[in-house]
């Protein structure tokens, strides 16, 4: 086959339709499910009899009834990561040789079916049956996606890539909690919806949300995998037909090295994630407010302040270095994180949630673009989906320690010199310890990517790679 080397003339990605109805995609995805994110508590605690009216401003639901279902909910969201983290590395790798698109859009079908049959759960053992299912077509769609991602833009723009997906992305989980705060205050207050009927509707309106997704990438997506390249019109990575098999045995030392460091990283940001996830729920709940419209939009607001970061953060990746950026945002939001239980009302949580998502919005997507430029071409999704595993090991391991750690600490007080300090606060400063540990390694480890300072290293075999 021959080797396309035209260049391709670098068209604004905003306009390419195969990049963004990948981001739409993701952005529909992440709508749907940033819906249900304000009371996917509650409607836990809700359909085990923890509630028994609809909760609003000025309702505290107990910290002892939060706590005795802090590990429940730690293990509904364990599940979900456990079983992404089995099939990451499969599904990735199956792009590889046999197509994307197939996998993206199976992966859609089944995010829709099952927000309905989550909303229509009867019991603990329903939402967790769902949830583990949930995470068999995750690990379809977002390796896959991202992988078709970095396939479509080039080498040269990955950081602008990665932030004008994440942007558009994660521009869905920003509207979502909001969406989903409003929609549960009208079925409370308009419907008059009791418990648990009052938490179902948002899931059924998220898997109308994700519905479009399923049509638009039909139409639109093609194929962009190494196994398919006869479909590779609209690449900007060079076709170079190289067996997976030869072009993992031929990276250097030195590469393998980098992609061991980011294999730890995310292992120790998957555990930091999964820690922070139900006890930031479990810590709102219990301490600062129970009003899930308010909740909604304070989630939806920092996120809209943090979506501003990722374009600009990711053309300074691509300009002027990938690992800084990487670093110190992965530093501040792990920090943030870290102050987090300190807040004792909503404006004092709201801004340091809004610092927390200002910088990790500019830290991914040049953490995203180092991964991009370290993996091989035609390994892009199986080594995606591997990275992706260590990190979900890490969010399976998380909520469940998380939730075990809030059920303790959350009802005593920790005497610290001459301050008394609530015991919530260690599963928050364990999470934020182990994430700065994984930016450690990211500093330590792993070298600057960006494409005009990559040069060969002498005494080494360079690492054939297709991008």
């Amino acid at each position: 086959m021959i080797v396309n080397k035209t260049p391709v003339k670098q068209e604004r990605l905003y306009r390419n339709p195969r990049v963004l109805i990948l981001a739409i995609d993701a952005m529909l995805i992440m709508l749907g499910f940033g819906i249900v994110a304000p009371s996917m508590s509650y409607y836990l605690i809700a359909l085990e009899g923890g509630l028994t009216q609809p909760p609003g401003p000025g309702y505290i639901i107990p910290a002892e009834v939060v706590a005795s279902f802090s590990l429940i909910l730690g293990v509904m969201m364990a599940s979900f990561m456990g079983t992404r983290t089995l099939l990451a590395r499969y599904w990735g790798g199956y792009s590889d040789r046999h197509g994307r698109k197939p996998i993206i859009l199976t992966g859609l079908i089944g995010y829709f079916l099952l927000l309905i049959l989550f909303g229509l759960a009867q019991n603990w053992i329903h939402l967790l049956i769902v949830r583990a299912l949930q995470g068999v077509v995750s690990a379809m769609v977002w390796p896959t996606a991202e992988a078709a991602l970095m396939d479509i833009v080039g080498s040269q723009r990955r950081g602008e890539g990665l932030g004008l997906y994440m942007m558009v992305s994660n521009l869905g989980f920003i509207l979502g909690p909001g969406v989903g705060g409003l929609l549960y205050n009208y079925c409370r207050d308009i419907l008059l919806l009791p418990v648990p009927e009052v938490f179902r509707v948002p899931y059924f309106v998220g898997a109308l949300i994700v519905l479009p997704a399923i049509f638009a990438t039909v139409i639109i997506l093609k194929e962009t995998s190494p196994g398919k390249l006869d479909a590779t019109e609209d690449i900007l990575e060079p076709t170079i037909p190289v067996s997976p098999k030869s072009v993992e045995s031929e990276i250097t030392p030195k590469v393998r090295r980098m992609i061991n460091a980011i294999y730890l990283m995310s292992l120790f940001n998957g555990i930091a994630m999964g820690l922070g996830q139900p006890i930031f729920q479990l810590f709102l709940m219990s301490k600062i407010t129970t009003d899930i419209g308010l909740i909604g939009l304070v989630i939806s607001g920092a996120g809209a302040i943090g979506m501003l970061f990722s374009i600009p953060a990711g053309r300074y990746a691509d300009r002027r270095g990938r690992k800084g950026l990487a670093v110190w945002g992965a530093v501040a939001s792990r920090v943030s994180l870290g102050v987090l239980p300190l807040a004792t009302d909503l404006v004092q949580t709201s801004a340091v949630w809004i610092g927390q998502s200002a910088a990790m919005s500019s830290s991914q997507p040049a953490m995203r673009a180092i991964q991009a430029d370290v993996v091989p071409w035609n390994l892009r999704g199986k080594l995606f989906g591997t990275i992706q595993a260590f990190f979900n090991a890490g969010a399976t391991i998380g909520p469940i320690v998380g939730g075990a750690l809030f059920a303790y600490f959350s009802l005593i007080l920790i005497p610290l010199g001459p301050l008394i300090i609530e015991g919530l606060v260690v599963p928050f400063w364990l999470a934020s310890g182990l994430g700065l540990f994984g930016a450690f390694l990211l500093w330590k480890y792993v070298e600057e990517t960006r494409p005009v300072q990559i040069s060969v290293v002498e005494d080494e075999k360079p690492i054939i790679d297709a991008t």
